[in-house]
C-alpha cells in the first residue's frame, strides 16, 4: 500500500514539470524564428531622411523603388511608341511615279503632231517599247495602245509591217519619250521622225524642316533650340551630283555620310538623336521604303550644344560612345540599335541636319 502511494505521487509531480518543459521549448523555437526574420524598413511618404538622401535609399519598400527592366537605347517617355506615327515617302520614285493622266497628255501632244503633218487622214499606228520603260512602268504598252486606239484619225495595227508609223517608247534616265517614226515615207518623207514628246522628272532637294529640341539644366527645364532637318533622305542624285534619281543613297558608311553633309556647310552633319526623336514626334521627317535604316549619332555630352539636351533620367543610351559609335533607327519598329561607324547596308540611308539660333 506505501508502494503504490509514492508511485501515484511521482507521477502526480511529472505533469506540471512536462507542462513547463515544453513551454520553454515553444518559446525558444519563436525566439530563433524572430531572429531569422528581416526588420521591415517602414516606408516614409513624407521622405523624413531629408533631401540629402535619395527617396529610394531612405524609403526602398516605396512602389516607386521597385527594379525595373531598362532596355537600352530608349526614350522613357516613349517607351511603346505612343503617339509616333511612321510616315514614308511613296515607294515609286522617278518616273515610275508617272499618273496615267500626265502620259495620256503626252500622248494627245503626240497625236496632235502627227495630224498636223497627215492633214488629218487616218493613219495606222504600231506601238514598240524598247529598253527598260515599260518593265519600270506598270502597263505603260497598253495605256498607251488603248488611248491611241480610241483615238479620231487613229487605228492600232499589231503587225509592224502593215503599220503606217511605228510609235516608239523610251527612256532616258528619268524621262520618258514617245516617238513616232515613219520608216517608209507614209505620211511623211521616209526615215522622218514626225512627232516627239517626253515626260520628265526634275531633281528636287530635300527641304529642310524647323524642330525644335527641349533643353535640360541640372535636370530641370530650360529654353529649346531650334535645329534644321531634311524633310527626306538624301537621294543617289544629290550624293552623287548627278542625274535625277529619287531614290535614297544607301549602302554608305557613317563618315560618308558625315562627310557629305559638311559640304553642304552650316555644320551639317547627320542628327543626332535628340535632334531626330523630336524630329520624328513633331511629324517633321519621313522615311523610305528603299531604306528602312536610317543613320543616326550618339548625342555627345561633351559638346556645349548637345550636351544640355539630354535628360539622364529617362534618356538611356551610350553617350559617353558618341565618338565611335553610331545609332541605327528602324523604320520598321520604331526603335534605335547600336553599331560600328564602318557599317554598311543595302537599305541604310542618311539625312543631314544643323542647329540655328
Amino acid at each position: 500500500m506505501p508502494l503504490c502511494s509514492c508511485c501515484l505521487s511521482a507521477e502526480t509531480k511529472k505533469g506540471p514539470m512536462l507542462n513547463y518543459l515544453l513551454k520553454i521549448s515553444l518559446l525558444l523555437s519563436l525566439a530563433f524564428f524572430l531572429a531569422g526574420c528581416p526588420k521591415q524598413t517602414p516606408v516614409s511618404q513624407s521622405g523624413a531622411c531629408g533631401n540629402e538622401v535619395p527617396f529610394c535609399v531612405c524609403n526602398p519598400l516605396s512602389p516607386k523603388c521597385k527594379s525595373k527592366t531598362i532596355i537600352a537605347n530608349q526614350f522613357m517617355d516613349r517607351p511603346d511608341k505612343a503617339g509616333i506615327q511612321l510616315s514614308f515617302e511613296t515607294a515609286q520614285t522617278g518616273i515610275e511615279a508617272a499618273s496615267r493622266e500626265e502620259i495620256e497628255e503626252q500622248l494627245t501632244s503626240l497625236l496632235n503632231q502627227i495630224r498636223i503633218k497627215a492633214e488629218n487622214q487616218e493613219v495606222s499606228i504600231f506601238v514598240k517599247c524598247v529598253g527598260k520603260a515599260c518593265r519600270r512602268i506598270k502597263n505603260l504598252k497598253e495605256t498607251t495602245e488603248n488611248f491611241l486606239g480610241n483615238s479620231r484619225d487613229f487605228n492600232l495595227q499589231s503587225d509592224e509591217s502593215l503599220a503606217d508609223l511605228k510609235v516608239k517608247i523610251r527612256l532616258d534616265g528619268e524621262q520618258l519619250i514617245f516617238e513616232a517614226l515613219d520608216e517608209d515615207g507614209a505620211v511623211g518623207d521616209p526615215g522622218e521622225k514626225l512627232a516627239r514628246a517626253s515626260l520628265g522628272r526634275e531633281v528636287a532637294e530635300s527641304g529642310w524642316s524647323l524642330v525644335t529640341v527641349p533643353t535640360f539644366e541640372d535636370g530641370e527645364p530650360s529654353f529649346p533650340m531650334n535645329f534644321r532637318i531634311m524633310k527626306n533622305l538624301v537621294t543617289q542624285s544629290e550624293y552623287s551630283g548627278v542625274g535625277v534619281s529619287r531614290l535614297p543613297q544607301v549602302g554608305l558608311s557613317f563618315e560618308a555620310a558625315v562627310a557629305y553633309c559638311q559640304k553642304l556647310g552650316r555644320d551639317a552633319v547627320p542628327p543626332n538623336v535628340h535632334v531626330f526623336e523630336y524630329a520624328l514626334r513633331q511629324g517633321k521627317i519621313v522615311g523610305h521604303r528603299r531604306a528602312l535604316l536610317e543613320i543616326v549619332r550618339l548625342t555627345n555630352e561633351e559638346d556645349e550644344i548637345e550636351g544640355p539636351m539630354i535628360n539622364y533620367e529617362i534618356d538611356l543610351f551610350g553617350f559617353d560612345r558618341a565618338l565611335d559609335t553610331m545609332l541605327i533607327f528602324s523604320w520598321r519598329t520604331g526603335d534605335y540599335e547600336s553599331s560600328k561607324q564602318t557599317y554598311f547596308q543595302d537599305d541604310l540611308g542618311f539625312r543631314c541636319a544643323y542647329w540655328t539660333e
